[in-house]
């Protein structure tokens, strides 16, 4: 009797240590990895340099006319005091003034109701009323000029109080050796303000960068809060009603 033979089996067992020794190891990288970019992103945050770093180079890039990214800003609840920085020279905008003059214009305005419709015979007398109404108070606004020390101002956009700030040539503003001076008018609208309720936002055009550095150091040093904003040198100041928004950096 013939004895059948058992068929025996030569595949060989696969081993996965290997692969699991592989495996383990990449998972160790990765983890290191990630703490190392961790601790260095933690100890770039608590740098205290490193906003100034970054507005710095911000400003010097804008000195070679590149594009300029504005520091991000923070709310506030304190009142921005604008200034501007053209040709390395500081003038005071001062549209707390210019707001106050035109508060009482707007004021002495007459009232338009506009009436409500109808269809007797006096609703286009009433209508015509309003509508010459309207055309007085917007030609009260338009013909709005006013002055500051820097400043000629005028109303170019009745509909939303937009006011245009054209400098006054024969007054230039302070150079960085004049507005250093304790008694430059810088430093006496310094006085004038309250650090607690005010901050200082200032208008810097691109080739004025060293002058806002200056001034920027000066209002530091006396307690208050500064916030700026990069325009071309072509671009005009235009406020609405109760000045622009810049925040503090």
């Amino acid at each position: 009797m013939r004895r059948r033979n058992k068929k025996t089996n030569t595949v060989p067992e696969q081993n996965l240590d290997s692969f699991l020794d592989i495996l383990t190891n990449t998972v160790g990288v990765l983890m290191f990895i990630s703490l190392f970019v961790t601790l260095i992103t933690v100890q770039a945050d608590s740098d205290p340099q490193s906003e100034k770093k970054s507005q710095t180079n911000s400003e010097v890039k804008s000195e070679t006319n590149s594009i300029v990214r504005t520091p991000l800003a923070s709310k506030t609840d304190k009142r921005a005091r604008f200034f501007e920085i053209r040709n390395n020279r500081i003038t005071y905008i001062n549209d707390a003034q210019v707001t106050e003059e035109t508060e009482k214009i707007i004021g002495s305005l007459p009232i338009c109701e506009k009436p409500n419709m109808s269809r007797d015979s006096e609703y286009m007398s009433r209508i015509n009323l309003y509508r010459s109404c309207l055309q007085n108070r917007a030609s009260r606004l338009i013909n709005f000029q006013t002055k500051t020390k820097y400043y000629t101002v005028t109303m170019v956009n009745p509909s939303n109080f937009s006011l245009l700030y054209e400098p006054i040539e024969t007054q230039r503003g302070e150079t960085e050796t004049e507005f250093s001076q304790p008694n430059s008018d810088f430093n006496q609208v310094l006085r004038e303000l309250d650090p607690n309720e005010d901050y200082l936002a200032f208008i810097v055009r691109p080739n004025s960068f060293p002058s806002f550095r200056a001034a920027r150091e000066i209002a530091w040093k006396q307690g208050f809060d500064v916030g700026w904003e990069p325009h071309n040198i072509g671009r005009p100041i235009v406020f609405g009603l109760g000045g622009r928004a810049i925040g503090v950096q």
